[in-house]
């Protein structure tokens, strides 16, 4: 496309890390305001705090002394069943005592007394080591994150091996940290996405590109935005992310687009903005509700996180139009323009340029704006429509979307098999004249009939475009954390940082240095541990506390690139097509203050507007 090319700005070091410093310091500011220098000024507990808290350890100590079938918990494995007994299946108590056993295998066996200190430094050590591998990948030799991340919990596993041998550590069962759900959900969501833009060109894949192209950058930023937003919470972010990385690349592509980041971010950080709204939102959503102590329901939950969302989407839609500015306003002056652009139909000679360029090509190609919808493009309609009522059904994600890309390849085959031409595998001449088919004899010069030659197979072309070092990258990551969890660093410094703050998280002012902490652990030890490790401390934490934890480890993932899954997938798939603009480096002086913001600011809005109980009502 003959677009007008803007040139990616060079920006110095206030412009680039002021934000960020500002909104750091603004964050230290509002915590020392409302809890003093020392962050002492704690107030003491309500006499219902105190209650709930002492009826919480008596159904412990109760439920810990109940009897129990050994049997029927081996059966049940990892499951505790429904939360609503009936009184001869043995009611609260007997569910109680069952979500108790389900959370320890959930953190695994709690070992952190087992490791020496040299056994603890060292494990956490050649965490933070690899954890800077993986931020800064560019730094070192060019390895890449799913190797980085792969050597990484090998190494993990061979030196636990020789902490165990010397006596400075217990054993490592790697299999056991090794979550396999997201593995399955990846997977199947690669397949899907796969052949939903390899089936056919012009389908739907294509069609869901053009419905996102504009000429305009900032309308073309506004709809990704809109898209991932709302995909998110209807879906998934991951599969959001995994479907839409490679259109927004093609898209930059199209309009010659110098700077491809503010579109990436765009798509990143709204996914996982998006994802708070609902329960299948991402995966600690999910975790949340399934681990905690009463019903969250679809609708209560959304009902909480509306108003958040809608704040922090807000929030960071402006911070992507007054940080890429001028990339996303060509020719403008400055944000009063800009603003004068997007909300009074202003336009630079620049934009007026972008129009009528695409105008012009619209003219030349008129095919380009518009074609019909085949069989295959209805039948890929169809199928994507069945995988997002499973979604929103409940049906288990990964089995949705694993079924949902074997169906499309099983399509795919039958159509490459009965309807697409067959390879023209004609000689020619120096004129470019058909050759005659060369002819085979066998010894006693009989004439060897041609065999019929066989197709190739969706092993040999569509399989082998699955990414499987994307499942590779969080196999090592899923060893790094794990080991990491073992040695109780995490939960040690939960406990410090929180200090008399734990038994009131979510009451103001703890509830702001409380999402704060769950910022900085979901980043270093990733947002679905966080959540495991907060319901084995707090058992029964409220339908309220788990509202704020699930808001601010979702919108944790976008402070920086290791986050959350979204952002490396969408790095990985961008770089897949040799998009590399979306680095850790480039990531943060965005990610910083536009995340800081708006968990500041949906926490204030969940803390005055919820409708979940502030207390257990079981």
């Amino acid at each position: 496309m003959n677009s007008t090319e803007v040139k990616p700005v060079r920006r110095g070091f206030f412009r680039t890390w002021g934000p960020a410093l500002i909104a750091i310091a603004g964050v230290i500011a509002v915590n020392v305001a409302l809890m003093g220098p020392s962050l002492n000024n704690i107030p003491s507990l309500t006499e219902k705090q105190i209650n709930a808290r002492n009826l919480g350890d008596e159904r412990t100590k109760a439920v810990l002394e109940m009897e129990f079938d050994s049997k029927l918990d081996r059966r049940m494995g990892r499951n505790f069943g429904s939360r609503n007994l009936s009184e001869s299946e043995g009611g609260i108590m007997e569910y109680t005592r069952r979500r108790h056993r389900v959370l320890g295998d959930y953190v695994h066996e709690d070992v952190s007394d087992e490791f020496s200190s040299f056994g603890k430094w060292s494990v956490s050590i050649v965490y933070f080591a690899f954890w800077v591998f993986l931020m800064f990948p560019n730094w070192f030799l060019p390895i890449g994150r799913p190797g980085i991340a792969l050597g990484g919990g090998l190494t993990m596993v061979v030196f636990r091996y020789f902490l165990e041998v010397f006596g400075h550590g217990p054993t490592f069962y790697a299999e056991r940290v090794i979550i396999m759900e997201p593995l399955f959900l990846l997977f199947g969501l690669m397949l899907t996405t796969i052949y939903l833009e390899k089936m056919e060109r012009g389908g739907l894949f294509d069609k869901l590109r053009n419905s996102l192209d504009d000429p305009v950058s900032w309308k073309r930023a506004g709809k990704i935005m809109l898209m991932s937003t709302i995909g998110s919470a209807a879906v998934m972010n991951d599969s959001v992310v995994l479907i839409f990385s490679g259109v927004v690349v093609d898209l930059c592509v199209r309009h010659q687009v110098a700077n491809s980041l503010p579109y990436l971010l765009s798509l990143s950080s709204t996914a996982n903005i998006g994802s708070a709204l609902t329960m299948t939102g991402n995966p600690q959503n999910i975790l949340i509700v399934s681990l905690a102590y009463d019903d969250i329901s679809w609708t209560e939950f959304a009902s909480n996180m509306i108003l958040p969302v809608i704040g922090a989407s807000f929030v960071n839609t402006i911070m992507i139009f007054a940080y890429y500015g001028s990339e996303l306003f060509p020719g403008s002056s400055g944000l009063f323009e800009n603003f004068s652009i997007m909300c009074c139909g202003a336009k630079t000679p620049e934009i007026i340029a972008l129009e009528n360029a695409r105008q012009a090509e619209l003219a030349e190609n008129p095919e380009e704006e518009s074609s019909g919808w085949t069989m295959w493009s209805k039948i890929q309609v169809f199928v994507t429509s069945l995988f997002l009522v499973c979604f929103a059904l409940g049906f288990d994600v990964c089995v949705v979307s694993i079924c949902a890309g074997c169906i499309l390849m099983v399509i795919n085959a039958f159509k490459h098999q009965h309807y697409d031409p067959r390879p023209d595998n004609t000689e020619y001449d120096f004129e470019g004249n058909p050759l005659p088919p060369k002819k085979l004899y066998d010894m006693d010069g009989n004439e060897i009939e041609p065999e019929e030659e066989e197709l190739i197979t969706e092993s040999e072309t569509t399989l082998t475009e699955v990414d499987y070092g994307l499942l590779l990258l969080f196999i090592g990551q899923f060893l790094l954390i794990g080991s990491f969890d073992d040695t109780g660093v995490p939960q040690a410094f939960f406990a410090m940082t929180m200090g008399d703050c734990a038994a009131q998280m979510t009451s103001v002012p703890c509830v702001y240095w409380f999402v704060m902490i769950i910022t900085i652990l979901s980043n270093v030890a990733s947002n679905v541990p966080v959540c495991q490790m907060l319901a084995a401390t707090f058992p029964y934490a409220t339908p309220y506390d788990w509202m704020q934890v699930s808001f601010s480890a979702t919108i944790a993932g976008n402070l920086t690139m290791l986050g959350s899954a979204a952002n490396m997938i969408v790095a990985f798939q961008a770089a897949k097509v040799g998009d590399r603009s979306f680095t850790s480096e480039r990531h943060a002086p965005f990610g910083i203050p536009s995340t800081l913001l708006c968990l500041y600011l949906g926490t204030f809005f969940l803390s005055m507007v919820h409708f979940s109980p502030d207390c257990s009502v079981k």
